[in-house]
């Protein structure tokens, strides 16, 4: 066991270099001068982290709620808008998970921009709910332009720093496999913390396709509930019928991934994304496994402008997504981290919209899901007059088709 856990943690440092490599190769290509033409001198270059001003919408707010009192029926959007989109702090209504139930928060984000394109921003956000769930995070996002010639997507270098962590109450548990009975349901507390970065790049020399690769640490927590008319996960379950209920330990992340991508034709493109990584037990190696996942969009794009291109909100969308995990010598996938089909998984993805959330749970997924999506109507500007203000919800038409094995 020893030698086992040598091996990963010689995996971690070797994946935390290259991704730190990644960072410094594709920082200094973007920040690599390009040629001067030669018919024109180029412009000097800007002095490097020279700070650009940062942008805050506090003028606007007071201007749109200022008058809310005077002028209510006109100002009641715009000062509605303002108070839940301006910048740097604004507040927040949302939930945080599937069944968490409505909340609400603040989100604060400082533009720490820089000259050359470098886009720069450190972002707080906390949110509580009414079925008191919560969350918070702090992260940090850094996009640099890359001008180089290798660069022929012009995509820009990716960098995301964070910590979060969330107290998951009251979570719904069905069993394991596609032949649970959605009667026999029960309940369990979750509470997860996660630190970690992930860094995405063009892919040199190739238009269509970019690479990235993540390095976190995960510290769950899970354990029964208590209440009345409540079903507590240790009083149907145990440690072979829910792996990881009997204890819960610290998890290093590894992750790789290639994302082809392409607008294949006027009214067809497709995004794929390929991913393997590997999940650590730093503590036994007895919850150790390896997950391998395939998603494939496929964007139709079946209505046209009037002067020439393609209405992009309207669209026929098609999701090919297989997610297999795979253990070796005895060990065994956690239930709280296998993956689920069912409404909405613990990332607020949609998957099967006629279903419960987290209704089906396993470690393998394969899932087909095709939907239509159209705005009801072609902007959000008033569409006749007198009108205030038409907010505008896309309509979304879905079939699916999934399965999920034990």
């Amino acid at each position: 066991m020893g030698h086992c856990k040598t091996l990963w943690n010689w995996r971690a440092i070797t994946v935390a270099l290259a991704l730190v490599s990644l960072s410094f190769v594709s920082a200094a290509r973007a920040q690599a001068p390009t040629p001067a033409p030669t018919t024109a001198q180029a412009p000097a270059p800007a002095p490097a982290n020279t700070p650009v001003t940062g942008t805050t919408d506090w003028d606007q707010w007071k201007r749109n709620c200022s008058s809310l009192f005077t002028d209510f029926a006109k100002k009641i959007f715009d000062c509605g808008d303002s108070t839940f989109t301006a910048r740097p702090f604004h507040f927040l209504a949302q939930s945080i998970v599937p069944g968490s139930a409505v909340g609400g928060g603040g989100r604060y984000s400082k533009d720490l921009n820089e000259a050359g394109g470098a886009q720069d921003q450190l972002q707080a956000t906390s949110v509580i709910t009414i079925r008191q769930f919560w969350m918070a995070e702090v992260q940090f996002s850094s996009q640099r332009a890359i001008t180089g010639d290798w660069n022929k997507s012009g995509e820009s270098f990716g960098l995301n720093l964070y910590v979060r962590n969330r107290t998951l109450p009251v979570m719904t548990f069905y069993g394991l496999g596609p032949n649970t009975n959605v009667n026999n349901s029960v309940k369990f507390n979750q509470r997860d913390t996660s630190a970690g970065l992930d860094v995405t790049t063009p892919f040199p020399d190739v238009s269509w396709l970019s690479a990235g690769g993540k390095l976190e640490g995960l510290w769950p927590s899970v354990g029964g509930v208590t209440g009345s008319n409540v079903v507590s996960i240790t009083q149907e379950y145990t440690e072979a019928t829910a792996p990881g209920l009997a204890t819960q330990p610290p998890f290093i992340h590894e992750q790789v991934f290639l994302r082809p991508h392409k607008r294949v034709w006027p009214r067809f493109d497709i995004d794929y994304n390929f991913s393997y990584g590997f999940y650590q037990d730093v503590d036994t190696g007895h919850y150790s496994f390896r997950r391998f996942e395939a998603i494939l969009d496929h964007r139709f794009y079946p209505e046209k402008k009037k002067h020439g291109g393609v209405i992009e909100q309207n669209y026929f969308f098609v999701r090919w997504r297989y997610s297999g995990s795979y253990t070796s010598g005895g060990n065994v996938v956690p239930f709280y981290l296998q993956e689920t089909l069912g409404g909405s998984d613990i990332d607020n993805q949609p998957t099967l919209r006629a279903f419960k959330d987290y209704r089906f749970r396993g470690p393998h997924l394969l899932m087909v899901q095709t939907e239509y999506d159209r705005k009801v109507c072609g902007s959000c500007a008033p569409c006749k007059e007198g009108i205030v203000r038409t907010v505008c919800w896309p309509t979304t038409l879905e079939m699916s088709r999934s399965g999920a094995a034990t």
